[in-house]
């Protein structure tokens, strides 16, 4: 211990964390097959002598070659502003800057303590050491050794300042947390080590301690599973290293446990119609990357025997969702918790395991190659994530309409059931925001609410289930499509508010009378004896709406398209359209509650409320408009509408919107 200690002594002047330090290191020595490090690390075990055992297995370690996918590896692209700005300590997170003073990396403190809102985020994706890629990426390149100073002291000072783990170690506040750990095992840590692993300015105690900390990592990722994306993030860490780093004891048992679990949840989470069962394109994205990483790595290891051919299917079962799912900017819409996400974040990996896929190629070449998924229309429905996509075609130029009438997902969790939001080529004219940061504030309340969906208020109350979080049959939607419209409906019968109340029952019908416009009919129905305002709601990444005549919203975003929401029917228990931008008091509206790529910011909230009624049909149509259109003209005779919009004339029935006799009258 006493040889270890003069070795380590560097690293601190606390003489608890030396301890501390010298234990980590002999847990090492213990963890490792003394044969694979080779003769002079067995023979200076052997003799007792630490300092020759710790300049063996040093020397072991830098010469040890990792293989990493295409993805993880050192040899990638980086931003050399951000691993400049890593070594100075000029760090950002969650869209939330911090400059370190001096340099002097702390990696348990806060900055939205100072700033708020309180998000505990920032310290846990802190952790995960992205700045340490790109450090490492720009290394591999360059040479410069002032990553490699930098990165030495900073993992120092990582491994001084929390090298124990906390009880609560999932909790706030903890570097510990076990994703933070599978990311660091399958994504920072490997690619830090294989580029750092030669530099001179990297001590031996540092190289091999972390090297301790990644074993330990995996040792509480396999004691201690979670389950979700995470459990598929923690085993992509668990698997990654126990492939990589073989001279530890439990190296295999540790990759077989790995390939076991990911094969169960590949097998749980991805639906029949291919979407991960939290129902988030944010998700399903990561998820399906990490399964495809943890098969890459068993291939540089030659462990693919181990995986059978479904897992493959799997993959591109989820990108063909991802694919289906696409809007015309070739992005994912933003369900649950999400950012915005390009389709070809999951379709360019695919391509590898189904290079002959003419979808795959269709998004990877910019609709220039391939084709689209055909069918009786460009229209599909998600029977299992109950997502309704309706399109008028392929084109960069499409109409794009996704009603959600699923379940809630596992997690990230919006409520949000009936939600729509629409495109026009590669303008969002009604938005779904992603529900912000994972903060502590008034706006991630709102930005996961009902409030913040295009859905309906009854008394002032949102949406609040909690079930069914994924279904095990496929949704009856009563879906139809075909070259005239597409049709499907959904009901939302359970609570409204914190207790929720079961005060009415949300029917909502969508058709797209193809291919220029939609028509929303809203029907309330009173679940007790008593009266109820309804109130929908439609929101617009835009401040600039404009009220017109009879009740019609008009966006004004500027740019190729615009949105008009037009209410129809019988309006006489309506009271007049309204819009609200940036509001604060009495309560949240019109914001657009940004989450990554789109920081939050004002925008607005189209609503139309009823005054006290038993029940009530909001009926709703919505034209994206672009430059040089005219506007619509729109006849009500009853409940039949007739449409001349573009030189074509459409009739239907607010009774019957399913009724395909009554559409596309020439």
């Amino acid at each position: 211990m006493e040889q270890i200690k003069t070795i380590v002594s560097s690293l601190t002047e606390d003489e608890t964390v030396l301890e501390k330090l010298c234990t980590r290191m002999e847990t090492l020595f213990s963890h490792l097959d003394p044969d694979a490090i080779g003769a002079d690390y067995r023979a200076a075990l052997e003799a007792g002598d630490a300092a020759a055992a710790v300049k063996a297995c040093a020397a072991y370690y830098r010469r040890k070659n990792v293989v990493l996918t295409k993805e993880r590896s050192a040899d990638g692209p980086y931003s050399k502003d951000e691993a400049d700005r890593a070594v100075r300590g000029q760090m950002c997170e969650i869209g939330v800057p911090w400059d370190f003073p001096d340099g002097k990396v702390d990696f348990q403190f806060d900055p939205t303590l100072v700033k708020g809102p309180r998000n505990h985020e920032w310290v846990w994706q802190f952790n995960r050491h992205g700045f340490w890629l790109e450090m490492a990426r720009a290394y591999y390149d360059t040479r410069d050794e002032a990553y490699a100073k930098a990165f030495n002291e900073q993992m120092a000072h990582w491994l001084t300042q929390v090298i124990d783990i906390p009880a609560n170690w999932n909790g706030p506040g903890s570097a510990w947390r076990t994703i933070e750990c599978g990311i660091r095992l399958y994504a920072t840590w490997p690619a830090a080590f294989e580029a750092f692993r030669l530099s001179p300015s990297v001590d031996d105690c540092v190289l091999l301690l972390m090297i301790e900390s990644m074993h330990r990592q995996a040792e509480l990722m396999i004691e201690h599973p979670t389950g979700a994306n995470w459990l598929v993030i923690e085993t992509d860490g668990v698997y990654t290293f126990s492939s990589a780093f073989t001279e530890f004891r439990d190296a295999k048992e540790y990759r077989r446990i790995g390939g076991e679990r990911i094969l169960a949840e590949m097998q749980r989470q991805v639906l029949p119609d291919g979407m991960q069962y939290e129902l988030a394109a944010d998700y399903h994205a990561g998820v399906f990357n990490d399964f495809a990483d943890i098969y890459e790595t068993a291939v540089l290891y030659g462990h693919e025997a181990e995986f059978p051919a479904a897992y493959t299917d799997g993959l591109i079962r989820m990108a063909e969702a991802g694919v289906r799912m696409s809007t015309p900017a070739m992005t994912q819409p933003r369900t649950n918790d999400t950012w915005t996400i390009a389709t070809t974040h999951m379709t360019r990996r695919a391509a590898r395991y189904a290079p002959d896929n003419k979808h795959f190629l269709y998004i990877n070449s910019a609709r220039r190659e391939g084709e689209p998924p055909a069918g009786e229309t460009a229209s599909v429905f998600m029977p299992y994530a109950g997502f309704c996509i309706m399109r008028s075609d392929w084109t960069e130029h499409a109409l794009y309409l996704n009603f959600d009438v699923g379940p809630t997902g596992r997690a990230h969790i919006h409520q949000d059931k009936l939600n729509i939001n629409l495109f026009c080529g590669k303008d969002e004219l009604i938005f779904d925001d992603g529900g912000g940061q994972y903060e502590i504030s008034a706006a991630r309340t709102y930005g996961i609410s009902a409030y913040d969906h295009n859905t309906v208020l009854v008394d002032g109350l949102g949406q609040n289930r909690s079930e069914p979080k994924q279904v095990t049959e496929p949704i009856d939607a009563h879906w139809i499509t075909n070259a005239v419209f597409d049709y499907a409906c959904g009901v939302y019968e359970d609570g409204f508010g914190p207790d929720q109340i079961r005060s009415a029952r949300h029917k909502r019908e969508v058709r797209f009378c193809k291919p220029d416009f939609f028509a929303v009919v809203d029907t309330l129905t009173a679940s007790d004896e008593g009266e109820h305002t309804y109130e929908i709601l439609f929101h617009l990444d835009t401040t600039h709406v404009d009220i017109l005549e009879n009740g019609i919203a008009r966006s004004a975003f500027g740019g190729d398209s615009e949105v008009l929401i037009v209410p129809v029917g019988d309006r006489t228990a309506e009271k007049e359209t309204e819009t609200v931008s940036g509001q604060t008091e009495p309560f949240l509206r019109g914001w657009f509650i940004g989450r990554n790529d789109n920081n939050q910011h004002p925008a607005s909230t189209v609503s139309r409320m009823t005054f006290p009624v038993k029940d009530h049909r909001f009926a709703t149509l919505l034209f994206p408009i672009r430059k040089g259109d005219a506007m619509p003209e729109i006849t009500e005779i009853n409940d039949r509408i007739r449409v001349s919009f573009r030189g074509k004339t459409t009739e239907f029935s607010l009774d019957n919107l399913s009724d395909k006799l009554s559409s596309d009258a020439q």
